[in-house]
């Protein structure tokens, strides 16, 4: 009899779930460190302040995503398909040259248009707009060490690393507060540059038989990576803006202390959001190996299950917005309890949709990246610039839930029509 109890147990014995959790489990702990650093950060310098690290905190974001040029999903795709050790070493050092040359671009830029930036946003900080571009690059080093370890399936490790950085942000915040250094600019610099300490000491997470050699042409690894990269180039680049540009618009169409409420209940938000991609740093690497329909029936159920614990995290949560304001940012942030309850509305969206994403890491369906990327940017930049003059925050906010929720009912469509039109043998992973 296929009871309940039975296909529980059975699900407790699938390593794929086994996996999830336990990086879902550490990933809870380095999230809730970040975000205790975060909360001082808020607390400490009030809305208006805090807008004003927002700006910098959500540009520094955006940047990295684009010199990030797609690279962590081709890397997560093609690093854990291949057994080929030689192989993987060209993957990753190809792709690490090409972040060193992004990463310098986007330095040069900032020295040269920082000034213009914070003009066009009427944001009188261009330090702030300065330090953004030029430490962007912590997180996209950090980030590349993420897309070899969950490549190789070193979750473990990745959940060091997580921790590792997070702590790093806390100990720091605590110590610019204790020795009262406790300015914009200060606490945006170490936030920014903490990912940084789990690189310096990369050796120790990756096997010793990684090696990087930035010389040569790369012929094979340059047309490997070339469509996927240039579809999730797209997709990564406007997965960042959207999470991120609805701050600059407030700042631009509103003012400072008004992008301080909508970014003090976007971080309370991104706690959410974080468990997202938690889940498809695991599953992005496990799906691209799935070979045959029957694995991918059996992913469905599994995926399902996720929408339902999404939508009972949703109720739970915007019955308690109230108190997560009060607990974490503080009382000054009240204003911002209808922002808070939208946007967990699209955190909690956000984490259904990632399962039925990461089908298409086992599909060959790369378009998808781009297209869903693309229509995201355009209705978040549509939104913002036609409502947010005329009703507000609140604008925004409604902006980013209808865009999630496009995306979900799009996604499921989408990957339901490449399941039911595959074939075993068109299922492709190697």
């Amino acid at each position: 009899m296929n009871s309940p109890l039975r296909r529980l147990a059975t699900l407790s014995q699938s390593k794929g779930l086994r996996q999830s959790a336990g990086v879902l489990i550490g990933n809870t702990v380095s999230m809730s460190i970040s975000a205790l650093a975060m909360i001082l950060v808020s607390r400490i310098l009030g809305p208006e302040k805090f807008g004003e690290f927002s700006i910098g905190f959500s540009l520094a974001l955006i940047l990295n995503r684009v010199t990030d040029l797609g690279l962590s999903n081709a890397v997560q795709k093609y690093g854990a398909r291949s057994n080929d050790r030689v192989g993987i070493n060209r993957l990753f050092s190809y792709t690490t040259r090409l972040k060193f040359g992004a990463i310098l671009v986007v330095a040069v830029v900032g020295l040269f248009a920082h000034r213009f930036i914070s003009s066009w946003l009427n944001f009188d900080s261009p330090t702030i707009v300065l330090l953004a571009f030029i430490l962007s690059s912590c997180a996209v080093l950090y980030e590349h060490l993420q897309a070899m370890l969950q490549s190789l399936h070193l979750f473990s490790k990745l959940v060091v690393i997580n921790v590792m950085q997070a702590t790093a942000k806390l100990i720091g915040i605590v110590v610019l507060t204790i020795t009262s250094l406790t300015t914009t600019s200060g606490f945006l610099v170490w936030y920014l540059v903490a990912p940084l300490l789990p690189v310096l000491i990369w050796r120790r997470f990756l096997p010793v038989w990684v090696t990087f050699s930035v010389q040569g042409e790369f012929k094979a690894e340059r047309q490997l990576i070339r469509s996927m990269a240039s579809h999730s180039a797209v997709a990564f680049i406007a997965a960042g803006l959207v999470e991120n540009l609805d701050v600059l618009f407030v700042q631009g169409y509103l003012s400072t202390y008004e992008a301080g409420l909508l970014s003090g209940a976007s971080r309370i938000a991104m706690l959410f959001t974080l468990i997202a991609y938690s889940l498809g740093n695991v599953l992005n690497a496990r799906v691209a190996k799935y070979h045959s329909k029957a694995h991918l029936r059996s992913y469905f159920k599994k995926a399902w299950a996720v929408v339902v614990a999404s939508c009972l995290g949703f109720v739970v949560t915007a019955v308690s917005a109230k108190w997560l304001i009060i607990l974490t940012i503080g009382a000054e942030y009240l204003p911002g309890l209808p922002l808070l309850v939208g946007l967990l509305g699209a955190a909690f969206l956000t984490i259904a949709v990632i399962p039925f994403i990461a089908v298409f890491f086992s599909f060959e369906a790369p378009w998808y990246f781009s297209v869903s990327g693309l229509l995201q940017l355009a209705l978040t930049i549509g939104g913002n610039f036609w409502f947010l003059p005329i009703y507000g925050l609140e604008a925004t906010v409604w902006t980013r839930l209808v865009t999630r929720g496009i995306l979900f009912l799009g996604t499921v469509v989408v990957a339901w029509w490449y399941y039911r039109h595959l074939t075993d043998e068109s299922v492709h992973a190697t």
